[in-house]
């Protein structure tokens, strides 16, 4: 009995010894700052239900997949170099004044910063509201809260930085069409002008109609005037100077109908028939560029309204605070642990040596 307890005195109580003078007369106090976050868009407020509801839920949306990457980024080597520059880090944390097992060591690499850097700064993320928090751990009150407050910002520079890029690639996007558009519609514009001025026409659509008006005109004068001929013609000789006079215009009417005629089916000069066949595709495909303009418009400022509502922002629900009382190391609860994980050791240490002297014995 004696060698049991002996023993169990040995396994557990030189643990727990060396876990009470260390943590009862060593162990440095730690304070903790707190700071819950967030990352928003405009269109987490939009109201949803059902199966819409449940595809905009933080853990489907492009939101968790941000707030992801805020951990990540939180617990990475280029945020731990970011706040060197920033605060006296290796100064504070390989400090004397710490006691040597908590202490940081001077000379640490990289690695060994960021393992460091780890294990005093945590951040959890509540699956349902999608809200980080963030907890820092220092030897001063004040170091903590600094800390705690650069990481925020830090990150809140991130999330700004990636929001504002998705924005700037959508409407870079979106404004590129609306360039190809102006420069579709100034070509046909371009192709209509070089049509006129070769043409010495402005609209041959517009001259046409009023050519077939000038035809109608031209024929009603001819019936007009074969009228008066035939009228003439009941009472006086054909070789009268009147009868003579009526036919000479009834002649030079026909002659410029033959003409105007001949412009429209482009038998005479002018050819307006092959103009107009020529200037309506330039016209056709001005209307489509225009059409294409304004699409292309509608498509940018939907894209631009669209870019605004999904852009993210890094909200602080909770600012870290300054910690008025060290919260760690918990002292009983760790020589308490100590002690357990020692009987536990011993208890397994003695099944194993008993288990062993009983085959040793067979």
């Amino acid at each position: 009995m004696k060698a049991i307890l002996k023993t169990m005195g040995t396994i557990v109580g030189i643990p727990t010894l060396f876990a009470i003078l260390y943590y009862g007369f060593l162990a440095s106090d730690m304070y903790v700052s707190e700071a819950k976050v967030a990352v928003r868009s405009a269109k987490s407020g939009i109201s949803t239900n059902g199966l819409t509801a449940l595809l905009a839920s933080p853990v489907l949306s492009s939101g968790g997949q941000d707030s992801l990457v805020v951990m990540e980024y939180a617990t990475s080597l280029d945020i731990v170099e970011q706040l060197r520059e920033r605060v006296d880090f290796i100064e504070h944390y390989a400090s004397r004044d710490v006691d040597f097992l908590s202490r940081l060591k001077r000379d640490a690499t990289s690695d060994e910063v960021l393992q460091y850097y780890q294990e005093r700064v945590s951040i959890q993320r509540d699956i349902m509201s999608d809200v980080l928090t963030v907890k820092v751990r220092a030897f001063t009150p004040h170091m903590a809260q600094d800390i705690a407050s650069l990481i925020i910002d830090l990150n809140e520079q991130l999330v700004n930085t990636l929001s504002n890029r998705m924005e700037e690639d959508a409407i870079r996007s979106a404004r590129s069409e609306v360039d190809r558009a102006v420069q579709h519609l100034r070509k046909t514009a371009q192709d209509i002008n070089r049509f006129q001025s070769a043409n010495d026409s402005v609209s041959p659509k517009d001259e046409s109609i009023a050519l077939f008006g000038r035809v109608s005109a031209i024929e009603s004068k001819i019936s007009e005037t074969r009228a008066t001929l035939s009228e003439t013609m009941a009472y006086m000789r054909e070789d009268s100077a009147d009868v003579v006079v009526l036919k000479n215009r009834i002649n030079a009417l026909e002659r410029q109908l033959r003409l105007e005629k001949g412009r429209v089916t482009g038998d005479g000069e002018g050819d307006l028939g092959s103009l107009v066949e020529n200037f309506q595709p330039l016209i056709l495909e001005q209307e489509i560029a225009q059409q294409g303009y304004a699409a292309s418009l509608a498509s940018f400022e939907a894209a631009r309204i669209d870019a605004q509502r999904q852009k993210q922002y890094l909200i602080r629900f909770v600012e870290p605070n300054l910690p008025d009382a060290a919260s760690e190391p918990r002292r009983l609860i760790k020589v308490i642990t100590v002690m357990v994980y020692s009987f536990l050791a011993y208890l397994i240490f003695g099944l194993l040596w008993s288990a062993l002297k009983d085959h040793m014995g067979h």
